[in-house]
């Protein structure tokens, strides 16, 4: 096993076991906006399921979301309560007494030199670090286009309310403010590739040459015979 990869093992270990910030006393506040999803269930009174309600909804490039019998609402800049205060207004011009559960994930990008790119639906209580993990983590290698290319936990990316910061989530110089720093709706956390080295480029290109003059002596020989 290279070094790198054992090193990357250890990080992804240590990701893995890191300890997360108690949360369940702690007051999150959080905005949904354009892209976030909501759950939504209703029952009525007797405690029957309105099933026609019942699902996720994205919301739309506006905030909004639209819901049988109470048409468009407007979710974004609300947070969860508020959207179900919203919803059991809505829904008591229907059903007396309405009970209504709403779940909320906002919506993060995760992009660069990470196993598994892409858009996840986090909870608001999720960290930066909870996205990276859920993406495949921060420094482990992956294979594209036949090659191995780590990330750079260093250099991390965090794009807010367009704003750029640069955040370091190396495991031995991460400090407590970042560990803990929570995700936002719309965030664009992106993992840069690690830079390579001089020594590690003239390898390459000394490797690529010797390989190219062996192929074409080679050819010579053959031709010649």
């Amino acid at each position: 096993m290279s070094s790198r990869v054992y090193s990357s093992l250890v990080v992804a270990v240590f990701l893995a076991l890191m300890p997360r910030p108690a949360v369940a006393q702690e007051e999150v506040f959080y905005t949904l906006r354009p892209g976030d999803k909501v759950t939504i269930e209703v029952f009525t009174s007797a405690g029957e399921k309105v099933d026609v309600v019942a699902g996720e909804r994205i919301l739309d490039r506006n905030g909004d979301v639209y819901l049988p019998y109470v048409g468009t609402v407007r979710a974004s800049g609300l947070d969860q309560n508020s959207l179900r205060e919203v919803l059991v207004t809505g829904y008591g011009s229907f059903y007396a007494d309405p009970v209504v559960n709403v779940k909320v994930l906002l919506r993060v990008n995760v992009t660069g030199a990470i196993p598994r790119p892409g858009q996840y639906f986090m909870d608001p209580t999720a960290t930066l670090l909870d996205a990276l993990a859920a993406a495949g983590g921060a420094n482990i290698e992956y294979a594209t286009v036949g090659s191995m290319i780590p990330g750079d936990p260093r250099n991390v990316q965090l794009v807010r309310e367009g704003m750029r910061q640069i955040l370091n989530f190396h495991p031995t110089q991460i400090t407590d403010e970042t560990l803990h720093l929570r995700i936002r709706s719309g965030d664009w956390i992106h993992v840069p590739a690690e830079n390579k080295t001089a020594v590690r480029d003239q390898v390459l290109f000394w490797g690529g040459l010797i390989s190219l003059a062996s192929s074409t002596i080679s050819l010579v020989i053959l031709i010649a015979r």
